[in-house]
């Protein structure tokens, strides 16, 4: 893996050089940091899932971004169909956000006692053993709500693009970690972050690295 900007020694250091926490937090609530792959023509799911687009050095970004975090925040539509097990970074829990207490597509994770799930105050009790946070009403997580509670953690969000894409228009990413696999592969799946619009202004690139696949890592900062 090479830098866009600078040489180092190894992947290790570019690594731990990409996914630096940041100085400053944001005020009453937590730093959330976005995780998303895509292909180079924009589809962020080969045959339902976006394991197929990454590759070694994306594996490890993703494991250096969760031994950083303090939570995970995901929602039930991506760890379904992606087989999210319990994590083994000790302490970390993973904030599933659904509308519904249906734990019935991954019932090992949820049984692990890591899994919390995020539900709207109005939706029926979870399953029994089951943590479980509230926020919002009408039938809708309040997302704004959610990373108020989780205030000074430091929060990963691996997706999907909806959930990522109501995070974006309500301002709460602080962070985008973007890996541009080299495939082209068409088909209809829904862009990194597809939802209600969010605030156009540029955000700044932090870093940047290719590695010798092709692959492209990129880091912004909203602001």
């Amino acid at each position: 893996m090479r830098s866009l900007t600078e040489h180092l020694d190894s992947d290790d250091k570019l690594i731990e050089k990409h996914v630096a926490l940041p100085s400053t937090r944001p005020d009453g609530r937590a730093l959330i940091r976005l995780n998303m792959i895509s292909s180079a023509d924009g589809g962020t799911a080969i045959a339902g899932t976006s394991g197929g687009l990454g590759n070694r050095n994306d594996h490890a970004v993703f494991a250096a971004l969760r031994a950083q975090a303090d939570a995970v925040l995901v929602g039930l539509g991506t760890v379904v169909p992606e087989h999210y097990k319990a994590p083994t970074q000790p302490g970390l829990q993973i904030f599933v956000v659904a509308d519904q207490p249906d734990v019935s597509g991954d019932a090992e994770l949820f049984a692990s006692g890591r899994a919390t799930l995020v539900l709207p105050e109005d939706a029926p009790p979870a399953p029994k053993g089951v943590p479980e946070l509230r926020a919002g009403t009408g039938g809708r997580v309040d997302l704004a709500a959610v990373a108020a509670q989780l205030v000074d953690k430091v929060v990963l969000m691996e997706g999907g693009p909806r959930l990522a894409g109501a995070m974006v228009g309500l301002g709460l990413i602080d962070e985008f970690f973007h890996t541009i696999s080299p495939m082209v592969i068409g088909g209809e799946s829904a862009r990194v972050a597809h939802g209600p619009p969010g605030d156009p202004s540029p955000w700044g690139l932090m870093h940047g690295c290719c590695d010798d696949a092709g692959y492209l890592f990129l880091r912004y900062a909203r602001g």
